[in-house]
């Protein structure tokens, strides 16, 4: 099955170069502006992936990453010609997934676009399909759901993936190159931006609020992260 993919682009060369070399493999819907793609797509969840840049001449591309992750956790690469840590750290806390910089690999974007759909579509349960308990958390691999005092938790595939390894070996100590290996599948290359990115991110989402002090993902530092074990 072909998948379908949203591509947000106003460069006309780069739209067209990047629809005709992924249209081999998906099904590429291009939009030159961000208002005729925000009201053009009215169910995101019938896509698998949403290519957005982040330069727009009508739309922010942070607006509309906004406005998919109100309704869908499908994933979000941003195309940007922006080269630094604030936008790229912007886009991802949004939620964003991944990112490319222009000028970029058609062959890297389509590996990347393959990896992000291969992480939102599967992932490894536990035997049994057991659900995972820390503290007052529950990560139930079978609904893909996980609940704080039986109150549910939106996260995103990647979010949800980096919770539920990290809970299945709780008090392991991983580092930042073995985490991004085996969520990402993909060699870290010193991509730490991002990694700690999703990290914060999901940190954020297990509070109950801006005062809660409860902590379950620790940072051990010059190593990587673990998950509290009590």
């Amino acid at each position: 099955m072909e998948h379908k993919i949203i591509l947000i682009e106003d460069d006309e060369e780069i739209r067209t170069m990047v629809k005709d070399y992924l249209s081999g493999e998906f099904i590429v819907f291009p939009f030159c502006d961000g208002k005729t793609a925000f009201h053009s797509i009215t169910d995101y969840n019938e896509y698998a992936l949403a290519l957005i840049d982040l330069m727009l001449p009508d739309m922010n591309g942070m607006e509309i990453i906004k406005a998919i992750r109100k309704v869908s956790t499908i994933p979000i690469i941003i195309i940007t010609a922006k080269d630094n840590d604030t936008d790229k750290s912007l886009g991802l806390n949004l939620g964003a997934d991944d990112y490319v910089v222009k000028p970029f690999s058609l062959i890297e974007l389509a590996a990347r676009i393959k990896a992000n759909i291969r992480r939102s579509r599967t992932y490894q349960p536990l035997p049994c399909d057991m659900a995972v308990k820390i503290k007052d958390l529950e990560i139930d691999p079978v609904s893909h759901t996980v609940r704080r005092q039986g109150i549910p938790i939106d996260l995103t595939p990647t979010e949800f993936e980096l919770l539920h390894l990290l809970g299945t070996h709780p008090g392991q100590a991983f580092s930042k190159e073995r985490l991004y290996e085996l969520i990402w599948k993909e060699p870290y290359f010193g991509n730490e931006n991002v990694l700690n990115t999703h990290i914060n991110r999901l940190r954020l989402k297990l509070k109950r609020s801006p005062d809660d002090t409860a902590t379950y993902i620790k940072t051990l530092w010059g190593i990587g992260y673990k998950m509290e074990d009590n």
